[in-house]
């Protein structure tokens, strides 16, 4: 179809996805993305033909090419059920879902869990933040003890983190934090946060935390580990993704023809949030 268009000059701008990469990720592991890759290249290649040839066709279209995610080894996997064995867990089915305290979310390397009683979320909360941490496999365990301010602890302590403030991460955002840096593995170096181990962690959490239908409580998994899904599903053997860990968050990103480049790359890192900029730069279209 994407051949169709472009040897017809059908469309200005044309999202060309391939997910077939990230099944066989999935099924043989982030090893195996050698093979699914080249494939990958294959397609975009067929295109490239469609428009006259490599040459021809970079004269005429600007492209970008990018992942959405990466992929992390799975060798264990976590049951989430195990950590909140003592609560009334709401199931699939929605079964007895008034006697339900909870509802829990697995999915991958990240999962939610809900607090179903409003009233009680501020006594449940501590209770199941304990009982997150001392799951094998939690790499992290995140919630907003305010509306302003979050909150994340792992095996090496308690982080809490506000937008606004003296400090500022690699692509210039500023925060304010208090607790141990260990948690995100950042340090502070002339007033900016630096870590490589979670790409823009307090970006992304807060981002994740604010979102209106997240739960009460998210968690990442540690590096090898993913949470098995209701139906006892898992992908141990193969790759997963879905955590702050830089495992499962840098992806690739090339482009040529872009005229337009984020003006975050001169501050930090790059961030999937900086190609729809690119792309509405390139066609001169103002944001929103």
């Amino acid at each position: 179809m994407g051949s169709y268009l472009v040897e017809r000059d059908l469309c200005d701008f044309l999202l060309f996805s391939l997910p077939d990469n990230d099944t066989h990720s999935h099924a043989r592991g982030p090893h195996a993305q050698v093979q699914s890759i080249a494939h990958a290249d294959r397609q975009l290649e067929r295109l490239f033909h469609a428009g006259g040839g490599v040459e021809r066709f970079l004269d005429e279209w600007a492209v970008v090419v990018m992942a959405d995610h990466s992929h992390a080894p799975v060798e264990q996997r976590v049951d989430l059920l195990d950590a909140f064995e003592d609560w009334h867990v709401l199931p699939p089915s929605g079964r007895r879902g008034d006697d339900a305290e909870i509802a829990v979310c697995p999915a991958q390397r990240s999962a939610m869990v809900y607090v179903l009683l409003p009233e009680a979320r501020e006594a449940t909360l501590p209770r199941l933040v304990a009982g997150a941490r001392a799951l094998e496999g939690v790499d992290l365990a995140l919630w907003r003890p305010a509306p302003r301010e979050g909150a994340v602890v792992s095996a090496d302590g308690e982080l809490r983190f506000a937008p606004g403030g003296d400090l500022r991460d690699a692509r210039g955002a500023r925060w304010s934090v208090d607790g141990d840096l260990d948690v995100l593995g950042v340090r502070v170096r002339d007033g900016v946060l630096e870590g490589t181990d979670y790409p823009d962690a307090l970006a992304r959490a807060w981002a994740a935390l604010r979102c209106p239908t997240s739960g009460d409580l998210l968690l990442s998994a540690a590096p090898g580990y993913e949470f098995a899904d209701w139906g006892g599903v898992d992908h141990v053997g193969g790759g997963s993704h879905g955590s702050l860990h830089h495992g499962d968050s840098l992806g690739a990103l090339a482009w040529c023809g872009v005229e337009a480049a984020p003006p975050s790359a001169t501050a930090g890192g790059w961030s999937i949030g900086d190609v729809a900029p690119m792309v509405r730069g390139h066609f001169a279209v103002a944001s929103g």
